[in-house]
């Protein structure tokens, strides 16, 4: 899950250095990118990012990558099964 990863990012001091995609409606293509240094609030089910003073919940449920440095470190799966 994204929260592991996260979790482990900020126990260890380089939350700040990663990258979080989500999915957000209205955004150029319905996701949008912010810098783990906007992290507020990391918890099981959601994160809070602040962005230009204002404060916003997201559902970890629609957080599609992380990155650090380029690198992928989470991705969501998406269903590959034919049917």
């Amino acid at each position: 899950m994204a929260f592991e990863t996260l979790n482990r990012l900020k126990w260890t001091g380089a939350l700040a250095k990663a990258e979080i995609t989500f999915v957000h409606r209205g955004a150029p293509g319905d996701v949008k990118t912010v810098s783990g240094a906007n992290v507020t609030e990391l918890k099981r089910s959601h994160f809070h990012y602040k962005d230009n003073g204002r404060e916003t919940h997201i559902p970890n449920h629609r957080i599609v990558e992380v990155r650090m440095e380029g690198k992928v470190l989470w991705q969501k799966r998406t269903n590959t099964r034919k049917e």
